[in-house]
């Protein structure tokens, strides 16, 4: 299929979905995108999660917002989206005020669309330059965002026994140089992670996180970078992040993969498939005050099928749903590659719990079909074969 094809497939597909322009608060399902080259391919391989992705973005250094004004509305059709205004690679080479009019540039452009802003990548990384020059312009972001009422978000860099200079240890650094003001009010910190780069050393994300949420009490916490350029470790490295396991209140998981658009775009290679199933695992693994469940739509069965599959789903009931009765109103729904509805399975209010409906293929032909779970801003769609 070309990527025209493609592209008018995504178009079809989701052109009736209307998505919340809020990040969902409990759980943050992170990859990170380093170009926007072969687009249509990108936003192919994040409609096809089983949960509806956060992107991170990362604006090159030196290239005005105009060049990716394409990218993140397509992107934001299938995915919640975080801008990174600068890598923290290229932090040293702007000055306090390019640093605040690329911010106010972005901002301006591309606010509309982007949930989440990360005004310091990696912040306390030894390679940004001059720590006072480093905070000036992390308070001169944060300032910027937070007066336009967007979210905010902070990476840090964790570098336990892997500094040069003591100062720059990621606890330390952030009791130095950190506000009273950003450490009661940041809605993200989120922590940047390359084991290849830090000895191989795993470390205790448990511990960690708890002694973040102590310096950060009103954040959500997570990973907000991980990965490998090394092939063979790449899925095991994606399983161990991505199926983390961490109670610390407020942690709502990210993980944010760096290498996702050369790993896993398109959504036929392998590390896609390995990361989808990581995300599809996390269904109540994050633990948080008062949190339900979220919907949830499971692979049909038997799957390639020929000619009847079973699709099953669980509705939850969570904010903002049930309008009356604990009711949900649920849409279950098949389309052909080209985005043409096949059939309605579900069309109705639900109560919530799980739920098992069949899907007879007997008068399709063979090939590739997508299954639709919508419920309010909620969508879900997977991927099934017919094999005759």
């Amino acid at each position: 299929m070309n990527k025209i094809l493609k592209f008018l497939l995504l178009a079809l597909l989701f052109s009736h979905s209307s998505f919340a322009v809020q990040v969902d608060t409990n759980k943050v399902y992170g990859v990170t995108i380093d170009a926007i080259s072969n687009l249509p391919a990108i936003v192919t391989s994040l409609s096809l999660h089983c949960y509806k992705p956060t992107t991170r973005i990362v604006f090159d250094e030196f290239v005005p917002a105009t060049n990716y004004v394409d990218a993140v509305n397509q992107i934001h059709n299938v995915s919640f989206i975080m801008g990174e205004i600068l890598d923290s690679y290229y932090l040293s080479l702007y000055n306090l005020a390019q640093y605040q009019a690329r911010t106010t540039e972005y901002l301006n452009l591309l606010g509309s669309k982007v949930d989440i802003w990360e005004i310091g990548n990696e912040i306390n990384g030894e390679w940004l330059g001059n720590t006072s020059d480093v905070v000036a312009k992390m308070n001169a972001a944060y300032s910027i965002i937070k007066t336009a009422n967007k979210k905010t978000e902070l990476t840090l860099y964790y570098n336990k026994n892997c500094w040069s200079n003591p100062a720059n240890e990621m606890f330390r650094w952030v009791n130095e140089n950190i506000s009273t003001t950003m450490k009661n009010n940041l809605d993200y910190v989120l922590v940047s992670y390359y084991e290849d780069g830090c000895n191989n050393l795993q470390p205790n994300w448990q511990q960690v996180f708890d002694s973040l949420h102590a310096i950060f009490p009103n954040s959500k916490l997570g990973i907000g970078e991980c990965g490998t350029t090394t092939a063979n470790k790449k899925a095991t490295y994606i399983n161990r992040y991505y199926r983390m396991n961490i109670t610390t209140p407020k942690y709502v998981g990210g993980y944010f993969w760096w290498y996702y658009k050369q790993d896993c775009v398109p959504n036929t290679t392998s590390l896609w498939t390995v990361l989808n199933s990581a995300l599809a695992s996390l269904t109540g693994v994050i633990n948080e005050e008062n949190i339900v469940p979220e919907n949830a739509l499971l692979d049909n069965y038997p799957n390639p099928f020929n000619p009847v599959t079973k699709i099953r789903f669980d509705i939850s009931g969570h904010p903002p749903y049930p309008p009356s009765k604990g009711e949900i109103k649920i849409s279950l729904k098949v389309y052909d590659l080209l985005g043409k509805e096949i059939s309605t399975l579900v069309n109705e209010q639900l109560q919530p719990g799980t739920y098992e409906v069949t899907f007879n293929g007997s008068n399709l032909p063979s090939g590739a079909y997508f299954y639709r779970l919508t419920s309010g801003n909620d969508v879900i769609t997977k991927k099934m074969t017919l094999i005759k």
